[in-house]
């Protein structure tokens, strides 16, 4: 970057809180399989908002919702979790124990919504690398159901 002309600054913060990023400055903001983590989402997205440019562009991807409802055993998909049970459980991710929720999409549209953000575009899909790469239940549902959700918004 440097041989560019451009440097970057690395800020560490929780997504829910106030950074110290200007408001209305940013073209675009994109987030990659970080934005489900958040503890507040109608308040991260408000708070996306605020940093974009009127017509600036937010771009999120997050684990598909449906992905984690069903198991796959022999080319079968079974129900295993109601997709609209919304309510936070426990992870263990390297030593630490987090809380984690499996949205809805209406809760992301309507938090979108909420944020003043309109929705462009979507994508449902499985990449074709990790149908490559990987084997058993994960593979076999990702052949049959959306691994990743990709939301193109922008404010209004």
């Amino acid at each position: 970057m440097a041989a560019c002309g451009l440097r970057a600054n690395l800020i560490c913060s929780p997504m829910e809180e106030e950074c110290g990023l200007p408001m209305d400055y940013f073209d675009l903001v994109y987030s990659i399989y970080a934005i489900g983590w958040t503890t507040d989402l109608v308040g991260t997205f408000r708070r996306i908002a605020s940093y974009l440019k009127k017509d600036g562009v937010f771009i999120f991807s997050w684990s598909h919702p449906i992905h984690k409802c069903v198991a796959a055993e022999n080319g079968v998909l079974t129900v295993t979790k109601s997709y609209f049970d919304e309510s936070w459980y426990t992870v263990n991710l390297e030593g630490a124990t987090l809380m984690l929720t499996d949205r809805q999409l209406s809760t992301y549209v309507n938090a979108l919504a909420e944020a003043g953000l309109m929705i462009e575009r979507m994508i449902e899909q499985s990449d074709e690398d990790i149908l490559q790469r990987q084997s058993g239940e994960f593979a076999e549902k990702a052949k049959m159901l959306p691994v990743t959700l990709v939301v193109k918004a922008r404010k209004l």
